[in-house]
């Protein structure tokens, strides 16, 4: 029993080859982000990226998105305020080398990689590098609960927007209820 254990967790470690660099250290990329790098032709180009206005930003921060993110997401913002929710995003465009910053940071508080890596995607897989996705907050309640997630659930595919990381057991990546991504607006 014990050997057949061992042997599916060597498999399961053994089925992903994929690494990433991170201050001169490869690490495995654990098994639920294997095979969902991001294209390199899907990565912003980030002289195009555009400032979402401060409205729509926490804290006033400069977010940057992608021109056709921007835009569907200021117009869906808008209409979610004649419903009386604010849309409020605390986290758009994304470097590679930000990416790393964030698990360089985890990782000098001394948690670990695998740990890190269930939380926070590897650099060169996280959908922020394309421009597109977006983390929303909302203060109060938890986001799943919030009002603005119960509208975007109904409301977000009108503009484009889907819920990448939903809480279903098809999804192997951690439910995240204030992750966006803009796959742009469906044909009418």
């Amino acid at each position: 029993m014990l050997i057949n254990l061992i042997s599916a967790l060597w498999i399961t470690c053994a089925a992903c080859s994929e690494t990433v660099v991170i201050d001169s250290v490869a690490y495995p990329v654990p098994e639920q982000w294997c095979g969902k790098m991001i294209d390199s032709t899907q990565i912003a180009d980030k002289t195009k990226l555009v400032r979402l206005p401060e409205q729509y930003c926490y804290q006033d921060w400069g977010i940057y998105l992608e021109r056709n993110t921007r835009d569907a997401l200021v117009a869906m913002a808008e209409t979610a305020a004649k419903d009386s929710i604010q849309i409020i995003v605390y986290s758009g465009y994304r470097s590679r080398e930000y990416q790393e910053h964030l698990i360089k940071k985890r990782l000098d508080t001394g948690k670990d990689i695998t740990n890190i890596l269930l939380m926070v995607a590897p650099p060169g897989y996280s959908e922020h590098e394309t421009g597109r996705a977006v983390d929303l907050v909302h203060t109060g309640t938890q986001f799943a609960e919030s009002p603005i997630y119960l509208w975007l659930k109904k409301h977000a595919a009108a503009w484009g927007f889907v819920e990448t990381y939903p809480n279903d057991s098809t999804n192997t990546i951690y439910w995240e209820p204030w992750h966006w991504y803009y796959r742009g607006k469906p044909d009418k």
